[in-house]
């Protein structure tokens, strides 16, 4: 399911849209530097990349780091704020797809 919303930083009060969640059948990861992982849900393929296709290796090949900067991977994290890199947001969604 994907979600787009308006995200309001706890940290530095700046308010953005972002998206998020956009590929079905598919978890979402994210590294520390904000880069989007998107890997199958029943066996961990990595399917997307930063927006670019996987190369065919599961989560498990490249041990829950990301593929561009082998920071740990993680789940259920919100967009990056712009402006301060904080992820403590107030989420507004605009709708569901």
């Amino acid at each position: 399911m994907a979600y787009f919303g308006n995200l309001t930083c706890r940290d530095c009060g700046l308010t953005f849209t972002a998206g998020w969640g956009s590929v079905a059948g598919a978890d979402e990861y994210r590294c520390e530097r904000d880069h989007v992982i998107y890997a199958d849900a029943s066996w961990g393929a990595v399917l997307e990349v930063d927006g670019a296709p996987g190369d065919g290796r599961t989560l498990a090949e490249v041990r829950g780091l990301c593929p561009l900067c082998s920071t740990e991977l993680a789940s259920g994290l919100l967009p990056c704020c712009p402006v301060c890199d904080g992820r403590d947001h107030d989420v507004l969604l605009a709708g569901t797809g």
